[in-house]
């Protein structure tokens, strides 16, 4: 079993247990697998900012996040190697969870759960690998040059977050999964940014 797939074995099956969480009803059952920063800054729920990395709140969300996750994640594999590849998801996630705190850490209210910090942690890595990579949506389905949809979502996640909107998306985590998955990669790719450096040049 390669680690990309033993990730997605990991995502479904918490996630599973997420979603029986969830029907059975609200409670700490439910909260169990949510990440409640108010609630770790008090050093409460603990095991929610763990399991929150793997559970998702729904079956499309654990789709989507899966989709992604093989599509860039096999790339970042044969180029960095699993313990490579490995260290930027985990990295990722932690920066998810830092600018989620940071950010959220004094509002009671906020809950979030994904791999999507770690998911962006990976997409970004494709992406400063190989620049030539494209991002396509279901709303937008035109192939998006990976460089520019990447640079355009942070500015809107910028924008969104000052805006403190809350729209059923964590900006904060897939911000921070994406800055942290950039830094790890430039340290770890055989070239750092220069793919990178060279696509914009080229681009302007």
């Amino acid at each position: 079993m390669t680690v990309l797939t033993a990730l997605v074995v990991v995502n479904v099956v918490v996630s599973l247990f997420g979603f029986r969480a969830m029907r059975d009803g609200a409670g700490g059952g439910t909260e169990k697998f949510l990440f409640v920063p108010a609630q770790v800054a008090r050093g409460e729920n603990g095991l929610g900012m763990l399991l929150a990395h793997f559970s998702h709140g729904g079956v499309m969300h654990l789709a989507f996040n899966m989709l992604a996750l093989y599509s860039f994640g096999e790339a970042v594999l044969r180029v960095l190697g699993p313990e490579r590849f490995l260290l930027i998801y985990v990295v990722a996630g932690l920066g998810s969870d830092l600018v989620v705190f940071a950010l959220r850490k004094d509002d009671p209210t906020y809950r979030c759960l994904g791999a999507s910090g770690s998911v962006f942690g990976i997409m970004t890595a494709a992406v400063v690998l190989d620049p030539t990579t494209s991002i396509m949506m279901f709303f937008v389905p035109i192939p998006i040059p990976g460089p520019v949809f990447l640079l355009g979502y942070g500015v809107i996640s910028v924008i969104l977050i000052a805006r403190q909107r809350r729209d059923g998306i964590s900006h904060e985590g897939h911000l921070g999964g994406a800055l942290l998955g950039l830094a790890v990669t430039a340290l770890l790719a055989p070239r750092g940014l220069e793919p990178l450096m060279q696509w914009f040049t080229r681009h302007p």
